[in-house]
């Protein structure tokens, strides 16, 4: 009899423990699943909101790439608003996991970068906003004529450097102050992206400020994604989506479906180029270019 009743609990024993899982609560049966890793970003770096969605669009992107292998992650937002440099701060300090920026070799060495170029090389396409009454000046400049005017850029920008090298006239203050010294004629022209100028006037119309058409300037100056040094596997898992999303199109197609972009490759039409040396560019930055030159925009297409 004690035989017959072991038998017959071995056979009830699958049941029994089906029926356990299936009354088990939820929170428990989740228990054993992977937890997010949370992935801190800034909560603004480019003025422009669009472009702002973009960068964090494309580190979602690069994310959801890797996920059938990785850990499953949130991206949240830091709401500590500052300059690039701070941010970069921040990421050295592990106080946010992932920012974008103009690269540099300062910035490769404080960080570690991802390097494939986000903007397809468009950060390094400059044209100037001016005052309205100066704009004519520009009309058909040479570098010479360019070098006796000044510029005005942003404190801290790596920028600063590549255009001071090439003998630039250079005027440094804090971003919010840009403006007003071309609106005042404190300064002759502001070397903007192709990528943000239109929108850095278009929130201004109280100042007086013109889109100069006739000229822009050209250095090598990519954009990377930024990672705290001793976060390699994050770095590695960011590159790998890139290429993923590089190689399947998504990539490509979300930057084409940018109204930034769309605006950006407008602004080469009946330009004359000047090319610029960037001193700040590191072999690394050099090879990544290279490797990633199809992706790149052709202003010639364009």
């Amino acid at each position: 009899m004690k035989k017959y009743y072991r038998a017959l609990m071995l056979c009830k024993l699958p049941l029994l423990i089906s029926v356990a899982t299936l009354t088990m609560p939820v929170s428990a049966q989740q228990s054993t699943e992977q937890t997010p890793t949370v992935i801190k970003i800034p909560a603004k770096v480019f003025e422009d909101k669009e472009i702002y969605r973009y960068f964090s669009d494309v580190l979602k992107l690069a994310l959801d790439k890797t996920a059938s292998n990785e850990t499953p992650t949130i991206i949240k937002t830091d709401p500590a608003n500052a300059s690039q440099d701070r941010l970069l701060r921040r990421v050295k300090e592990g106080a946010t996991d992932v920012t974008w920026a103009v690269s540099s070799a300062e910035r490769e060495q404080e960080n570690l970068a991802v390097y494939v170029p986000l903007a397809r090389g468009l950060l390094g396409y400059r044209v100037f906003i001016v005052h309205p009454d100066l704009a004519k000046q520009f009309a058909d400049i040479e570098i010479d004529a360019l070098k006796q005017l000044i510029a005005v850029q942003g404190a801290g920008w790596p920028d600063t450097e590549t255009l001071r090298y090439n003998n630039l006239e250079i005027e440094e203050v804090p971003y919010r102050m840009t403006f007003k010294l071309i609106d005042t004629r404190m300064a002759d022209y502001f070397p903007r992206s192709v990528i943000e100028v239109q929108a850095e006037i278009n929130n201004r119309p109280q100042l007086s400020l013109a889109l100069e058409e006739s000229v822009a300037l050209y250095y090598p100056s990519p954009v990377y994604f930024f990672v705290n040094k001793a976060n390699t596997q994050l770095a590695n898992r960011i590159h790998r989506g890139l290429d993923i999303a590089l190689q399947d199109g998504s990539f490509t197609a979300l930057f084409d479906s940018q109204t930034f972009a769309t605006v950006a490759k407008k602004q080469f039409k009946n330009r004359r180029v000047i090319s610029l040396e960037n001193p700040t560019l590191t072999e690394k930055s050099k090879l990544a270019l290279k490797t990633y030159q199809s992706y790149l925009v052709d202003i010639n297409n364009q």
